[in-house]
């Protein structure tokens, strides 16, 4: 149900916590942005945060619903950055490139040569996260993290119509954090070895963003703490 006034509390408590985590670990909190993740929430919900705060961007996972949800009132006045974080499907590869600012899921190389093919059609360069697997579950999207650091190189020479700009993952559920910095620190450490300062490192989700922001994420990705 909508309660109007809510999500802004609950934004600034998040960010709140990020700054806290920030100072923990001796980051400098202007140097993480933070990715509303509007894919489920209440669009008057939306619009409230972004007319009252200043949004980074929004993470959106589903190309057509995302589409039509932003082009219709009360959304269609915003001009915030979208950030594509669903699973990439080819046939809608066209319309996510039209219309999504960064593509944060890709993980294998034929899918990077037909975003890049799609590209060359549209006369655009398109900014991609390369999506890393530090799960066991059998549905859950990503390149092995040992395999990472080979296919960033296989993509940057193959594809110069796309640009990876950094890695993104998603952890394990877990409400043990100290299962989850490992994890977090060797995908920083590919990330530290492939990129540059300025890209992103996208871990950590509404759960876990503490953790991820203290192990070096710089993106992370908050939708339910946010949207109660």
């Amino acid at each position: 149900m909508y309660k109007e006034g809510r999500v802004l509390t609950c934004y600034d408590d998040v960010i709140r916590r990020i700054k806290d985590a920030c100072l923990r670990s001796g980051r400098d909190f202007e140097k993480v942005h933070l990715l509303a993740v509007t894919k489920y929430a209440d669009v008057n919900d939306v619009s409230l945060l972004l007319s009252q705060r200043n949004i980074f961007a929004v993470g959106e996972s589903k190309a057509q619903d995302s589409i039509k949800k932003w082009s219709a009132e009360p959304l269609k006045e915003f001009k915030t950055a979208k950030f594509f974080i669903g699973h990439l499907q080819s046939n809608k590869t066209a319309k996510i490139i039209e219309n999504f600012d960064l593509i944060c899921s890709l993980d294998t190389v034929e899918m990077a040569r037909h975003i890049g093919l799609q590209a060359q059609r549209l006369n655009k360069k398109v900014g991609c996260l390369l999506q890393v697997k530090i799960t066991q579950r059998l549905t859950q999207g990503g390149v092995p993290l040992e395999q990472a650091g080979e296919l960033i190189k296989l993509i940057r020479s193959d594809v110069p119509s796309l640009e990876l700009k950094g890695i993104m993952a998603i952890a394990p559920q877990t409400s043990d954090q100290s299962e989850l910095r490992p994890l977090f620190r060797n995908v920083k450490k590919v990330f530290d070895d492939n990129f540059e300062e300025n890209c992103y490192l996208s871990l950590g989700m509404s759960q876990d963003f503490e953790t991820a922001v203290e192990e070096g994420s710089n993106l992370p990705r908050i939708g339910s703490a946010i949207f109660q």
